[in-house]
């Protein structure tokens, strides 16, 4: 008789949990499968928004694939919510978030694999933006997917050389030290 009590306690407890593909912000829970405009009205508009994908449609590019993030402050973790056509389909915990105010960045506080929120928050917006759209292979809806990546050009101050960082998938793929005249020099 015992072990049905502690089964049926196990079981309930269960129901209770909240799903493990289930993330907590402000009062609601954000499933995936949830809309952008569900995800919107549950946890607020996100900090910052990456469109990784998309199509081209009379001319504009159109998103298919967005990585949204939140920054709840040093104290709390920040995510970063997946979707596909709107739909979110993953959630990921990327660290302790930062007060975006209280960081100076330099050149070597740039690293592959940071989000393109923590790089624009470290270092500001940069000198130059250039977008860059590659065809990748299948369709989207309304037209041939395209990949988007971008290059941010930092000038960091007399001290340094410019730097330009490769951004895919919102996230830093490469950078580079270019030199202050027009020739570039790899790093």
């Amino acid at each position: 008789m015992r072990i049905q009590w502690i089964a049926l306690s196990i079981f309930l407890f269960m129901l209770a949990a909240p799903a493990a593909h289930a993330w907590r912000c402000a009062n609601s829970l954000v499933n995936t499968g949830d809309s952008a405009s569900q995800v919107r009205k549950k946890c607020g508009p996100p900090d910052y928004i990456y469109a990784a994908t998309g199509t081209e449609r009379r001319g504009r590019f159109v998103a298919v694939d967005e990585y949204w993030y939140y920054n709840s402050g040093p104290q709390q973790l920040m995510r970063e919510l997946q979707f596909h056509h709107g739909k979110l389909q993953a959630e990921l915990t990327l660290g302790y978030g930062f007060n975006p105010e209280s960081r100076r960045c330099a050149p070597q506080d740039i690293r592959i694999g940071m989000s393109a929120y923590e790089l624009a928050s470290f270092c500001g917006q940069p000198k130059r933006k250039h977008d860059r759209y590659v065809r990748i292979s299948g369709k989207g809806s309304g037209g041939k997917l395209m990949r988007h990546s971008q290059e941010w050009r930092y000038d960091f101050g007399s001290q340094y050389l410019l730097h330009e960082v490769v951004i895919t998938d919102g996230r830093v793929q490469e950078q580079q030290a270019l030199g202050r005249s027009r020739h570039h020099a790899k790093h």
